[in-house]
């Protein structure tokens, strides 16, 4: 059923367009004034004019990050020349980038790897 009046209602719309479209006039409204395209008034003749091209008062830049991650600073652990004690630090720094990097990706705080206090100079 529920199709069937689907049917009915495009076969009305198609029959009420068909009216419609019988009676649009088949001439164009010049000529049923008796009117032709050659009286018609010209058009009025303009000036091309070249743009102007503005100075922006504003100076575009491109956006700047919200919020910049860093991963480690780059920063290497001095070397003491005893080895056990070298590889100890070099490990403390690699688990400690490992650490900041889950943090970072939880979303949680940055933290420094160099072993300073937030707020104050590293010790070099």
């Amino acid at each position: 059923m529920k199709g069937f009046k689907g049917y009915v209602g495009t076969l009305g719309l198609a029959l009420l367009s068909a009216n419609a479209w019988a009676d649009l006039p088949q001439s164009s409204i010049l000529s049923r004034y008796g009117i032709t395209t050659e009286q018609l008034p010209a058009p009025a003749k303009t000036e091309v004019v070249e743009p102007v091209e503005e100075k922006s008062r504003f100076q575009i830049q491109p956006e700047q990050p919200f919020v910049t991650l860093r991963l480690g600073d780059g920063k290497q652990p001095q070397t003491t020349g005893n080895l056990s004690i070298d590889r100890m630090a070099q490990q403390d720094l690699e688990r400690c980038q490992r650490l900041q990097g889950e943090v970072a990706r939880r979303g949680g705080t940055y933290m420094r790897c160099d072993n300073s206090l937030p707020g104050m100079p590293a010790f070099e």
